[in-house]
């Protein structure tokens, strides 16, 4: 759980009619949710089903901390996964991921970079109105999210019943999803990438009431439609932009479409996942990890690559960690890192005109191009 409420984004949003059965909605507490998903304990403290037994856990982090008195919490986390791993058990939820195409992330980030120079220039009236931009835009993002999860409910909302074989065994509708979700900003190496992490509890009630037992959800169900919803969610995050003004265009590989206006030069930057471990780069690699005690992320990896040109994936908690000295970096120093990075490479910097400004004069339609 601490994947989604302790990665320094904004807290999770309750979703879906199995949710509000419960009586959850609005933010998300964290210790709530890691009750309900890991030992099915609801709200009021009641036992929803067959719990996962928690002494093994508490255990474990106990005689850790005796052994650790000044262990950080993060510790303390990796220990209890640790001991809940060693525990045979059923999947506690499933992750729905609603990603927003890299041109949006872009835009979002750039505009919140020109919020932040029209701010010290002193013009309050344009950084107001580039940071509603970005906000409105987040808005949308979070706005599909929900309804995925209605298209989940929708299409993938099931639960198994009675003895199931290869040819016998009965699936009920289920009355809805218990979910949450989580808006993210950053990728795990480092890149402006807005997305959602929905995750789905693995407690459904049957619709037809039969009775008030909370079973699992048929995940495979809703694997089995994830495509299925992945593109329904897309035409609708399109839409939503075309109606804020914006010009989309088909992407070339076919995937979906991107805004136009955005340097594709500018999204190819922060697209660093992947990188060339050149013996440049090798050597680059281990003279940072010699420096700051761990492995660079992906999009260092990428930028010393570029810079070799010219003359593991790592937890997502890291990424965070622009300057490697072990300190979470604000909203303010990722912005202030990838300008720094698009500048480097004498591109159109986040805060110029065309990724920040590539909204039309009222509605928009879809390119020729």
């Amino acid at each position: 759980m601490s994947y989604y409420t302790a990665a320094g984004e904004p807290p999770g949003r309750w979703q879906g009619r199995g949710s509000a059965s419960l009586g959850l909605s609005g933010e998300v507490d964290p210790a709530l949710m890691d009750r309900l998903y890991m030992r099915r304990i609801g709200p009021a403290g009641e036992l929803l089903g067959k719990a996962k037994p928690a002494k093994d856990e508490d255990y474990a982090v106990a005689a850790y901390q005796a052994a650790h008195p000044f262990a950080s919490a993060v510790e303390l986390a990796e220990v209890r996964a640790k001991a809940r791993g060693a525990v045979k058990a059923k999947v506690p939820y499933y992750d729905l991921t609603i990603s927003a195409a890299k041109s949006v992330s872009v835009l979002h980030a750039s505009l919140k970079v020109a919020s932040q120079e029209a701010y010290r220039r002193g013009d309050l009236t344009t950084a107001g109105r580039l940071s509603a931009e970005a906000d409105a835009i987040e808005a949308d993002l979070e706005a599909c999210a929900r309804f995925a999860v209605e298209r989940a409910e929708a299409e993938a909302c099931y639960t198994r019943t009675g003895h199931h074989s290869a040819t016998t065994g009965e699936w009920r509708d289920g009355a809805g999803l218990v979910a949450a979700s989580f808006v993210h900003h950053i990728s795990r190496d480092g890149d402006p990438q807005l997305h959602v992490h929905v995750a789905i509890a693995a407690l459904v009630q049957r619709a037809d009431g039969v009775d008030e037992a909370w079973r699992v959800p048929d995940f495979r169900a809703l694997h089995n439609q994830r495509l299925s919803i992945a593109a329904q969610v897309d035409r609708e995050m399109e839409s939503r932009l075309l109606a804020r003004g914006y010009s989309m265009v088909p992407r070339t590989d076919g995937n979906g479409s991107e805004i136009d206006g955005v340097p594709h030069e500018v999204m190819e930057l922060f697209s660093s996942r992947r990188a060339s471990l050149t013996p440049q780069v090798k050597e680059m690699a281990a003279a940072y990890k010699a420096k700051y005690g761990h492995e660079p992320s992906g999009r260092t990896l990428w930028l010393m690559g570029q810079q070799a040109a010219q003359r593991t994936r790592r937890p997502k908690s890291e990424a965070k960690k622009i300057h490697g000295d072990g300190q979470d970096a604000t909203e303010a120093e990722r912005l202030a890192a990838w300008e720094k990075q698009t500048a480097a490479r004498e591109l159109t910097v986040l805060s110029g005109g065309a990724p920040a400004s590539p909204r039309r004069d009222g509605p928009a339609g879809r390119g020729d191009h």
